[in-house]
């Protein structure tokens, strides 16, 4: 699935550092515009995000921490653009800090000549060398901004920087990072977090980071705020990750048909539940009907089946002969109009569970969907894995990943093994949690952008399954099937919290709000 192929205004792609020099290389050429003013853009648009944000009439003192590279340039047009638009009423301190071998580059020693010119002429620019043996009092209610390091960081900080980065943190101001916290590496592990900004807020230039979409970064990247400031992405220019924005769930998601009948919205085989779960086989098949299927047959154990026609008389029942667990499927007894087939929520892990699942591998070629127990069987058959049909769907979290993968050191170490994981078996792998990451069968990779921690809860997955079962029935592709119900899952659990505490969330909340999902998703949408 390859999003460069869509007409998107901005192209939802994550960059490594390398690839986001040579778009500031395009952007200088073809506009053109030199790296000077390219500079001054960043900065003024950091400086009005952060007037708008905090009015600097209530702020007495600003605290700008630059570094000698070019985030240390960006820091110094913030002090500027600060300053002409603190009518005179707040302190700007830049705090410079260089170790005696720093070497400035061109463009950060101009925009300190600005400055200095302004400290000589303005009561309210202040200029100081940062001197680790001399502790600088920050008031709690002023700002600071981390303008110390920008993404071409490659190696931990220490020294001076790492004396200057522990003073930030040790205040309790409210501290800014601009383009990525100081200390954290743009797209791959850092190897200790001991001297790492712990930002707030990061105003970062026209790309997320991949770093900003994985666990560790979470303690210092605050709220992300994506600052335009109008690169352009030279057209031959390669990525293999993407992160899933409304834009792309827009030109996914088709719109309704008037002339419709159920038949048209595809009927899906669900195999799951048993006698100890049955609420996994309801909390599935409620996702399907509500994702839009049109019918949805459930195979479960015998006793699973008393308390669906209560819970969910729209489902078509098709009892087990086992009371207790999926053992068979009389496959001649089931309609013949079934268009795909999702297994795992709720089903154990008898020795005949794993029989049927392996014979369904056998006799089914279109792409299935394996999710639960279905994947911890399979884990313990890896021989299996091979015989996965094409673009089958797997949806495992993160412990269920492990049994199938194999441990990681963290979480980039994870996300590269996703990637090969669903590269050598040709599958889609939806590996769960925040930030959902869909691994594609050519490489690619996706990370969610919707959700929240509510959906922490027992049951989301099996909701997640249904849904993806749903689409997948209404023949969108195993692709767009993926990156749609990562997506519109996420995003109806964060309309729940619009409504709700997101700690009071349960998984049978989430069907509810797919319909308003759906509106969400089609709202300005082009006709």
């Amino acid at each position: 699935m390859d999003m460069r192929e869509k007409q998107l205004q901005q192209p939802p792609c994550i960059l490594t550092a390398a690839a986001i020099r040579q778009c500031e290389q395009y952007t200088m050429l073809h506009e053109p515009i030199s790296s000077t003013d390219l500079m001054e853009r960043a900065g003024t648009a950091c400086a009005k995000h952060i007037l708008a944000t905090f009015p600097a009439t209530h702020i007495p003192d600003i605290y700008i921490f630059c570094g000698p590279g070019n985030n240390g340039g960006d820091g110094l047009v913030i002090a500027r653009q600060l300053l002409y638009a603190s009518l005179q009423t707040c302190n700007i301190h830049v705090i410079l800090c260089f170790e005696d071998n720093s070497r400035t580059t061109s463009d950060m020693r101009i925009n300190q000549q600005r400055w200095d010119a302004l400290v000589l002429s303005n009561q309210h620019a202040h200029s100081s060398i940062f001197d680790p043996h001399k502790p600088i009092e920050i008031p709690e209610e002023a700002l600071i901004v981390d303008a110390l390091f920008g993404i071409g960081l490659n190696k931990p900080v220490g020294g001076l920087y790492a004396e200057a980065i522990r003073a930030i943190n040790a205040s309790h101001a409210h501290t800014i990072a601009i383009d990525i916290p100081s200390g954290l590496y743009a797209d791959h592990a850092v190897p200790a977090f001991d001297n790492i900004v712990m930002a707030q807020t990061t105003l970062t230039m026209q790309f997320p980071k991949e770093v900003f979409f994985h666990p560790e970064a979470y303690p210092f990247c605050g709220n992300v705020e994506i600052m335009d400031i109008g690169m352009r992405v030279p057209p031959d220019l390669s990525w293999d990750k993407e992160h899933i924005s409304h834009d792309t769930a827009q030109m996914l998601f088709r719109p309704g048909n008037p002339y419709a009948h159920k038949g048209t919205f595809g009927h899906g085989l669900l195999i799951a539940g048993s006698a100890d779960m049955p609420g996994a086989a309801i909390l599935a098949a409620t996702a399907a009907l509500r994702g839009g299927i049109g019918k949805v047959t459930v195979h479960t154990a015998a006793l699973a089946t008393q308390t669906f026609p209560a819970a969910l008389p729209e489902a078509i029942l098709h009892r087990d002969i086992n009371n207790h667990h999926v053992s068979n499927i009389q496959w001649d007894t089931l309609q013949t109009d079934i268009r795909t087939v999702a297994i795992g929520p709720g089903l154990g892990r008898d020795a005949q569970t794993g029989s049927v699942l392996k014979d369904i591998m056998d006799r089914i070629q279109s792409p299935l969907i394996i999710d639960a127990d279905a994947l911890n069987i399979i884990a313990e058959n890896k021989a299996w894995l091979p015989f996965l049909p094409a673009n089958s769907i797997l949806t495992p979290h993160l412990k269920e990943f492990e049994r199938l993968a194999g441990p990681s050191t963290d979480s980039f170490d994870r996300a590269e093994k996703a990637k090969t994981f669903a590269q050598r078996y040709n599958i889609i792998l939806i590996l769960k949690g925040h930030h959902t990451l869909i691994s594609m069968p050519d490489g690619h990779q996706f990370y969610n952008t919707t959700g929240n921690e509510g959906m922490a809860t027992a049951g989301s997955g099996d909701v997640l399954t249904g849904l993806l079962l749903a689409l997948l029935a209404q023949d969108y592709s195993p692709a767009a099937t993926a990156i749609l119900g990562v997506y519109i899952h996420g995003l109806a659990g964060d309309l729940y919290a619009q409504d709700n505490h997101p700690a009071s969330l349960i998984a049978s909340d989430l069907p509810r709000y797919f319909g308003k999902a759906f509106f969400n998703i089609i709202q300005n949408k082009e006709s």
